[in-house]
């Protein structure tokens, strides 16, 4: 395009001085110089338009797996010539795509503020580093480019969407399913009034004083004392080499999913959750610290650990339950996530099964995942000695599948010995 621009002036320049010189028109000659000099008065203005600028970039402060959030690029024009034909550009990481491939040309007026918004889908959970990003403009003939590297390092953090667990059918029967797992989670959640207080957002409405309410006017909940404290730990295998499948659909997203939808619906029910995870070679987990807690900041808390997660740790899970979980108090539900078969890991499970904790493990289907499944047989005698172990050490185990929706379905291995090799 900008080739032929050149064509076009050079020949039209060309056309006025053969004309100038058959009919001896001398002014003629002027307008075939000033016809040549235009590229460089466009090129003037091209080169100032990015002159005196100030640029800055706003990443979205939160972010959702397969959502679409905005990357907003500032642009201050300090002086009292406008600006014309600006566009900005910037390599997204992976799984971040623009909506609009080719955003349209901006112009900034003089003295004036101008924001370019550019709306963005985050495919897939994670931690996403961003660098400078260039803005270009163009000559008013647009025979001439020009742009600016503008540097702003940044991070995107891209929480995965909790699943809502309500609206997850049943998996197996009726009794063992979604449903049976979550109300195990949030077992011993009985309660003692323990006088009243001002409502506060997210408190159950079955809460709410109505006496008391009508009385001041003022929305008031009853205040309970737990007689059987409700804690949920939530052990997530990180080891290195037991991640199966691609992209989104592989055993690590859907078990990062299962915790996080776990997580949602435990702090929505009032309990205390705490994320235990062996820290990644490549990108350490960013918890607080490893205690319990509830509510909204713990939650995000948990979320932003298992935006970080990456499947590069050493220790295999049977450790991390050993040596990260501690003393869990009475009530507490424990819940492993794994895609590996760990031998130890019963063993690691009786320390707590044996002391009263509710002990599950959900055993992502490795083989579901698989470009090329090894023996179905082979896979379904190993489980059968896995979850035979995991039971004889008072833990239920569940099994997670790959879904053609990406749902997430665990389904629960019964006791006995055929249906814990049907489960497979």
């Amino acid at each position: 395009m900008q080739f032929t621009k050149w064509i076009t002036l050079a020949f039209g320049a060309l056309c006025l001085v053969a004309v100038a010189g058959v009919l001896n028109v001398s002014h003629l000659y002027y307008m075939a110089a000033l016809l040549l000099t235009l590229p460089g008065i466009s090129y003037g203005l091209g080169w100032y338009a990015l002159q005196g600028l100030e640029f800055t970039r706003e990443l979205p402060p939160t972010a959702w797996e397969n959502e679409t959030g905005e990357i907003t690029y500032v642009v201050k024009n300090p002086t009292r010539l406008a600006r014309f034909f600006l566009n900005v550009q910037e390599p997204l990481p992976a799984w971040i795509t623009l909506l609009e491939e080719e955003p349209p040309p901006f112009n900034v007026g003089a003295l004036d503020t101008t924001r370019l918004v550019q709306r963005v889908h985050f495919q897939r959970r994670g931690v996403y580093g961003v660098q400078g990003f260039e803005v270009l403009a163009m000559d008013p003939l647009g025979v001439f480019s020009f742009s600016r590297h503008i540097r702003g390092d940044g991070e995107i953090v891209v929480y995965p969407a909790p699943p809502l667990v309500e609206t997850l059918g049943l998996s197996g029967s009726e009794r063992y399913g979604w449903q049976e797992l979550t109300s195990q989670l949030l077992r011993g959640a009985s309660v003692d009034p323990d006088g009243v207080r001002r409502y506060a957002p997210g408190d159950p409405l079955r809460r709410i004083h109505w006496r008391q309410t009508a009385r001041t006017g003022k929305l008031t909940v009853l205040e309970f004392e737990e007689s059987q404290s409700v804690h949920l730990v939530i052990a997530l295998d990180l080891q290195k080499g037991t991640e199966v499948g691609a992209g989104r659909e592989t055993t690590l997203e859907y078990g990062i999913r299962l915790a996080a939808g776990l997580a949602q619906e435990a702090i929505r029910q009032g309990a205390s959750v705490q994320l235990v995870t062996a820290s990644s070679e490549k990108n350490e987990l960013r918890m607080d610290a490893p205690v319990a807690g509830r509510g909204q900041e713990r939650l995000f808390l948990t979320l932003d650990a298992l935006a970080r997660a990456e499947a590069q740790a050493a220790p295999p899970i049977s450790e991390v339950v050993a040596n990260q979980v501690g003393v869990l108090p009475p009530g507490t539900t424990l819940i492993v996530i794994t895609a590996s078969q760990d031998k130890a890991l019963p063993l690691s499970l009786l320390r707590y099964s044996s002391t009263g904790t509710n002990v599950i493990v959900v055993g992502v289907d490795a083989a579901s995942f698989a470009a090329s499944p090894a023996s179905r047989h082979e896979d379904a005698e190993a489980a059968t000695r896995f979850f035979a172990d995991l039971m004889g050490a008072g833990a239920q185990p569940y099994v997670l599948r790959k879904h053609p929706q990406g749902l997430l379905l665990p389904e629960a291995v019964l006791d006995e010995a055929n249906q814990v090799t049907n489960a497979y």
